[in-house]
């Protein structure tokens, strides 16, 4: 059933199965494609599943709570997901990260089901638009076994299609000159659905001068075209526009000179534009007999016009803004084609998929140089000590083009096998990649090529069953690749490639999950240990040299999470992960090539002992009022220095209240970071400096269904 868990991922919805979709077959019916009441997850096995018999750590995110807590932005949406930290550099650059991995390059991003990879970076999570959003799957741990390259600490997946047929129309107003507005409706007809949404979010921003803009739309549906074929398809786009935002200067991890969360440094009229168009065509047949096929084709086109980069750090350095411009064009065609065999006999059953999947990609880039632009020393950031009379952005130079090609080809199979109340689910995957860079100036051609092949493997047991509630130990292995972009550097004045082995993870984990009361409680409880066992890095060690080091690391923890209803009127959740991730071997060079100090033992960076949520929901007649608190413990800013800064734990707390005016018309209020804490948010800047995160911040909202 690989390729209908792939399918119905990018319907956002659980499809029938088994006896069910044989009866929706013979009455000549539409197979039903809407999630029904009980909670299933897909993006853990491809396979609409209950997640208590998935032997891997799950989260999802409805729409219902994301509304709940009046969730503005997409940090807002994902904060009951337990372990997660945020950041967001310069007002563009949205970033989340978990297990002591260093950002979302190592989460793979699905947005129903297509890819958000952009080549040689993290996938832009800037683009996608929270009010578009109808649900969120979170699954940790590596999973190249399904998805391949760049899954190595999870997956998170985006559903953008509405759950329900009906319509929402929503707007918001907030602090610092927010308006946003969004509608999504979905149609359901005899032999398909129809869905359509769009959404625009206009912010000045906290920081002056630094506003950003969205426009999003997605259109999709689904079709029965015959008793045994289904088809859909869903197009997306977003269009994002960023004033670059300034960061601060740390001292003992706080803000000097009196630097508040509103100062801008930055250059003005530096900026970051993102557009991301997809298309997707996704197909289900089915053979009888418990076999079907699923096939998906997207393209995608991403196009990006960066400016700026402003880099401020505490004196006596004085530095440069580190203006630089960069117009990068990325494409890709990303093919899947699966088979699926479900059995079943007494007290046992199996799904059996496998499948083929074909990817490539295309960028190009253009990067003008700058040089002699004028140096700065705090506290005067704004005046400049050196080369006063030049353009802050420097002197304009050439303009070098490259060009990246990758293609990756692969293989898979998963089986799932259940016996009562035990359960074995077991993957493999091969990928074989190669990938190429070609640069203006030079014809030396940077190539690689490779292949890795991925296992996992889970095992689960249910217990202590009943008509109310269900509990289960679980535990996994797997690991998990991602190929390192190849690039072209010069040494002793010749240019030269330089290639890095792909990264490799590996990860275990044992758990007990479970829910009680008619769901009226549920809970997860997980053990892992998650290690990157090769990381390899370049550096620089002077003008034409550089020096090879694997960073390797380990992450040790626990993470927790419950939901519950206490009555009608009182529910919420709490999370709590504690984890300690350090790296097992950094050595580290000086410029000479000579070894220096091996950052072997030292916290990874940016990577908190201590992360914890909670919220509460108190409902009354047409009032409810959901506050929600969650805690970043202290971390180091970096991780290859002596001696590093670290960052103080901080606190937010948010605060909404609903009103149900009519049974379609709700108004909605709320503050979020109550106290105006002033907290620095994780950049991994890899500098002694930081961004500020949002102040206290205030929105109205209305919200009309129909």
């Amino acid at each position: 059933m690989l390729g209908m868990g792939l399918l119905l991922a990018l319907s956002g919805a659980s499809g029938a199965s088994g006896a069910s979709a044989q009866e929706a077959s013979s009455s000549g019916a539409l197979p039903t494609l809407t999630v029904n009441e009980k909670k299933t997850v897909s993006t853990a096995t491809r396979l609409e599943a209950d997640p208590l018999r998935i032997p891997f750590t799950t989260y999802a995110v409805d729409r219902a709570q994301i509304d709940a807590v009046g969730a503005v932005t997409l940090e807002d949406t994902l904060r009951t997901v337990p372990g997660l930290q945020f950041g967001t550099q310069g007002n563009y650059y949205s970033r989340f990260e978990t297990r002591g991995l260093r950002d979302t390059q190592d989460v793979l991003v699905l947005i129903d089901g297509v890819p958000l990879r952009q080549l040689q970076g993290n996938a832009d999570i800037t683009l996608i638009a929270p009010d578009l959003v109808d649900r969120v799957e979170f699954i940790k741990g590596p999973a190249s076994a399904l998805y391949g390259k760049n899954a190595i600490g999870g997956v998170a997946q985006f559903f953008m299609k509405p759950e329900r047929a009906g319509g929402t129309v929503t707007t918001t107003l907030g602090s610092f000159g927010r308006t946003d507005a969004s509608l999504r409706y979905r149609w359901d007809f005899e032999r398909g659905n129809l869905y359509v949404g769009a959404a625009s979010s206009d912010y000045q921003g906290f920081q002056r001068d630094a506003g950003r803009a969205q426009t999003a739309a997605v259109l999709g549906g689904d079709f029965a075209l015959t008793n045994n074929w289904t088809t859909g398809f869903q197009i997306y786009d977003s269009h994002v526009r960023g004033d670059r935002g300034s960061i601060v200067p740390l001292q003992d991890g706080k803000p000097m000179f009196g630097i508040t969360s509103r100062d801008n440094y930055g250059i003005p009229d530096s900026y970051v534009v993102g557009d991301y168009q997809s298309v997707a065509w996704k197909n289900k047949l089915d053979f009888g007999g418990g076999w079907s096929l699923s096939h998906l084709s997207s393209f995608a086109r991403y196009d990006r016009f960066f400016a700026g980069g402003i880099t401020i750090v505490p004196p006596p350095a004085a530095v440069n803004k580190g203006y630089s411009e960069s117009d990068t064009s990325d494409r890709g065609v990303f093919h899947d084609v699966a088979m699926t065999w479900l059995t079943a006999g007494k007290g046992w059953s199996n799904e059996l998929q496998f499948g083929l999947n074909i990817e490539r990609g295309w960028q190009n880039l253009d990067s003008p140089s700058f040089t002699n632009a004028p140096t700065y020393r705090g506290p005067f950031y704004n005046l400049p000590v050196t080369n006063v009379r030049n353009d802050p952005r420097g002197i304009r130079g050439a303009t070098t083009s490259s060009r990246f090609d990758q293609e990756v080809r692969s293989l898979y199979v998963q089986d799932r096998f259940e016996w009562g109340a035990f359960g074995v689910t077991a993957g493999l995957r091969h990928d074989k990649f190669e990938q190429t860079l070609g640069r203006s100036g030079t014809r030396v051609v940077s190539a690689q090529e490779g292949s890795r092949t991925s296992p996992r493997l889970g095992a689960d047991w249910a217990f202590a069953r009943s008509a109310a509630a269900t509990h289960a130990v679980f535990a996994n292995w797997s690991e998990g690749f991602r190929p390192q972009a190849v690039a072209l550097n010069t040494r002793n004045n010749v240019v030269v490639p330089d290639i890095l082995r792909p990264e490799l993870t590996r990860s275990k984990e044992v758990g007990l999950k479970g829910r009680a009361a008619d769901d009226a409680w549920g809970y997860q409880l997980s053990l892992f240990e998650a290690e990157k066992v090769d990381g390899q890095r370049a550096y620089r060690s002077g003008p034409d040299s550089f020096v090879f080091s694997n960073a390797t690391s380990r992450t040790r923890g626990i993470e927790s999470s419950m939901q519950f209803v206490l009555s009608r009127h009182w529910s919420g959740h709490v999370h709590y992960t504690w984890q300690d991730a350090r790296l097992k071997d950094f050595q580290t060079y000086t410029d000479s090539g000579a070894r220096s100090t091996n950052f072997g033992g030292y916290r990874v960076r940016m990577s908190a002992h201590n992360i914890a949520g909670a919220g509460v929901t108190w409902a009354q007649g047409p009032w409810s009022v959901t506050g929600t608190a969650n805690y970043v413990g202290s971390r180091y800013l970096r991780d290859n220095t002596v001696n590093p800064q670290k960052l103080p734990g901080y606190l937010l707390a948010n605060v909404a209240v609903s009103y149900r005016a009519t049974p379609q018309l709700t108004l909605q209020a709320g503050v979020n970071n109550l106290a105006n804490r002033y907290y620095i948010g994780d950049d991994l800047s890899a500098q002694d400096a930081g961004n500020a995160g949002a102040p206290r911040t205030f929105f109205a909202r209305a919200r009309y269904t129909f």
